[in-house]
């Protein structure tokens, strides 16, 4: 009887599935805006993101990005640059235009039952290409970043939406601190502020 009730129940845990929904905001940072001008432009596929994964042990997770990489990169790229204009549609950009554009390139998630430990870990690559004019990349600088949640006690879903949210606050603050920085990104932004003045 113990042996059927416990079959039954890892059958229950395996079944069930988890839904995670990333509506978040972010704080713009604060540091001098740099005079240049922008476009960034948010494909679709970053927009409206969704990664499904099925563990080898328990449920299915859905987790859609929904409004939460829009957030993250406008409100850091409003952040860096005084003139920044924002673009989901390609064909609107204009050809001259020094464009930013990033990318989702892969989604990785630990749990306590896969990591036999505590946390709910999450790992997130982007790739942010540099295109001047808007169809020549000249830069691309992959990164990734990272957050954790400790599960105590608290709904599985929760604890995997705060520890991606903690992620995507990593990943700003890697573009705040990085990006600017890259030899190929200043050189065009300088340009790009001179053209302006």
């Amino acid at each position: 009887m113990r042996r059927i009730c416990a079959i039954i129940l890892l059958t229950l845990l395996a079944g069930c599935s988890h839904q995670v929904t990333l509506e978040e905001s972010f704080p713009e940072p604060v540091i001098s805006k740099l005079p240049a001008t922008v476009v960034l432009y948010l494909p679709d596929e970053l927009r409206n993101a969704v990664h499904k994964q099925k563990p080898e042990h328990g449920g299915e997770w859905t987790i859609r990005f929904r409004g939460a990489n829009t957030q993250l990169f406008e409100t850091v790229f409003r952040g860096l640059f005084q003139n920044l204009t924002v673009a989901t549609d390609k064909d609107e950009i204009p050809e001259d235009a020094l464009v930013i554009t990033p990318t989702m390139t892969d989604f990785q998630f630990s749990t306590p039952g896969m990591s036999k430990t505590d946390f709910y870990e999450v790992w997130i690559k982007y790739r942010l290409e540099l295109a001047q004019p808007k169809n020549r990349i000249v830069h691309t600088w992959p990164f990734t970043a990272y957050g954790r949640d400790e599960k105590s006690g608290k709904p599985a879903s929760n604890a995997m939406r705060e520890a991606s949210r903690r992620a995507m606050r990593d990943a700003a603050a890697a573009i705040v601190l990085n990006y600017p920085k890259q030899k190929v990104v200043k050189k065009h932004l300088q340009a790009s502020i001179g053209a302006v003045q």
